[in-house]
């Protein structure tokens, strides 16, 4: 018997504002589990002016976010039908995780922008958006989400940690699925490079050739948020009220060398398990320097293992399209055990 198989297109803008990331995926279930195909892929880079506006969008009035949601869902909109005519997919849904705006789950706010409905107005397929608020609604964190696919998807290993924005793990050890932020990553190590003219720091060459500032390192590692209990999740707002304010007074090499030696620590004391198995994606793990950092800090003898590049750029794209096809098949897709809700969900907005 035939299996059946499920074509999406996941979406994705993370908080780096790197681009729009688009994965057309095949899904399918057999007696082992589900597995995936990843079809076609493509970013599409922002244009400085687009950048601006989403590293800026949490600051402007209500009416401004209200238009630019809608901007950015007509930019989804005529990427999806570029990206659809040009490889002559044929995907059953689109599934849009749109760009977070704010992220604040103790006020019960999670805001992405990128309308779903406009989507759907311009290019008729089914889609999937808002992913985070009903579980945000049953008290949970919202955050992270990725975890549900790397459970089903990349079981082969003891953790999956993913190098963005923001740096999240998933402890994959147990039945029960872990996963919280660790720290704020590459929105600092941007943050810092555009001080100097550069979009970011490649290889980390610039932080390479700076120096420890131990007054900074100290304060960044003794930050209220890393004695919290998991659940915990972070954004950008945590980013500018926290982390911001102690980067005011050094040279930005050696803010860079500090930072990412900060990532380092963080990521090797969010580990508990000796030999582990770990999978390392995202942006981040282009970032050379810090992968280095990373396995030299490494004191459980853990084995990092970086996958070929189209899984580093588009594994979070694959796994919205994954969440967005259980959302379809009316099945949850956020687990209670990550994100700490009452109850496990099928969350996410289907119109069709």
């Amino acid at each position: 018997m035939s299996l059946k198989r499920y074509m999406t297109l996941g979406i994705m803008s993370g908080t780096s504002c790197d681009g729009l990331d688009m994965a057309f995926c095949e899904f399918w279930i057999d007696k082992k589990g589900w597995n995936y195909k990843l079809k076609k892929t493509i970013t599409i880079p922002y244009s400085r002016k687009w950048k601006n506006k989403l590293l800026n969008c949490n600051k402007i009035n209500s009416y401004k976010l209200e238009k630019l949601d809608l901007d950015f869902g007509n930019f989804i909109a005529k990427s999806i039908t570029n990206f659809i005519n040009k490889s002559k997919i044929k995907p059953i849904l689109i599934s849009s995780h749109g760009h977070t705006v704010f992220h604040n789950p103790k006020d019960k706010i999670s805001v992405q922008i990128g309308n779903g409905q406009l989507i759907f107005s311009k290019v008729k397929i089914p889609v999937v958006y808002n992913f985070r608020q009903l579980d945000i609604l049953m008290g949970g964190q919202g955050a992270p989400l990725v975890p549900f696919g790397e459970k089903f998807l990349f079981t082969n290993y003891d953790y999956c940690i993913n190098i963005g924005g923001i740096l999240n793990i998933t402890d994959l050890i147990k039945n029960k699925i872990i996963a919280y932020d660790v720290c704020a990553a590459n929105l600092v190590l941007n943050y810092l490079s555009r001080k100097i003219k550069l979009e970011y720091d490649k290889n980390g060459i610039k932080a390479s050739k700076g120096k420890l500032i131990e007054k900074l390192f100290n304060e960044l590692n003794t930050l209220k948020y890393y004695k919290k209990k998991n659940p915990k999740s972070l954004d950008v707002i945590f980013v500018e009220k926290k982390i911001i304010p102690l980067l005011l007074q050094y040279k930005v090499e050696d803010m860079l060398f500090t930072y990412t030696e900060h990532i380092a620590y963080q990521l090797n004391n969010s580990l508990k398990k000796e030999n582990a198995k770990i999978l390392l994606t995202g942006g981040g793990t282009f970032n050379k320097y810090l992968v280095k950092r990373i396995k030299y800090l490494d004191n459980l003898n853990c084995n990092f293992f970086v996958p070929e590049k189209k899984i580093i750029n588009f594994k979070e794209s694959l796994i919205f399209g994954f969440l967005g096809l259980f959302k379809f098949l009316n099945k949850k897709n956020v687990l209670k055990s990550v994100t700490g809700a009452k109850i496990s969900t099928s969350s996410g907005i289907l119109i069709k």
